[in-house]
């Protein structure tokens, strides 16, 4: 099955639930391509530019009061990935579920006693990538 080549200004969308933590971002993530080539006067993605993308984003949890931290890519899924490449990084392609990072910067507050902070470790989450383009796929 093929699926789209993602381009630059492509929208990441993150599934709100990292681990315990629900996330919402401040402003919608977005690609940056940096490919040689162009789809529609856009450049396409290779991999390498998917570890640019953080958004900073306000976590919730229940009996806490919010914190705040960062969204990040962690890894592309095998299906993101051109399976053949012939020169330069692989293409990144829309394929599955990416695999997403929460980085708390603010923990989240016990709203009550003892008003002990949320752990400041990673949790992981998923997400996906909005096709900006369906003029080129591959697979």
């Amino acid at each position: 099955m093929s699926s789209p080549v993602v381009v630059d200004g492509t929208v990441v969308v993150f599934e709100p639930m990292f681990g315990q933590r629900q996330v919402v971002l401040s402003e919608p993530a977005g690609m940056s391509g940096s490919g040689e080539a162009t789809i529609d006067q856009r450049r396409v993605c290779v991999v390498g530019d998917e570890k640019r993308v953080q958004c900073q984003a306000q976590y919730f949890i229940p009996g806490y009061a919010p914190g705040t931290g960062i969204v990040s890519v962690e890894t592309l899924d095998g299906s993101q990935m051109a399976p053949c490449v012939t020169s330069g990084a692989p293409l990144i392609l829309m394929g599955q579920k990416l695999v997403a990072r929460f980085t708390p910067t603010v923990p989240a507050i016990m709203s009550s006693p003892p008003n002990s902070p949320d752990s400041m470790a990673p949790s992981m989450g998923h997400g996906c990538f909005l096709p900006q383009q369906t003029l080129v796929s591959v697979g």
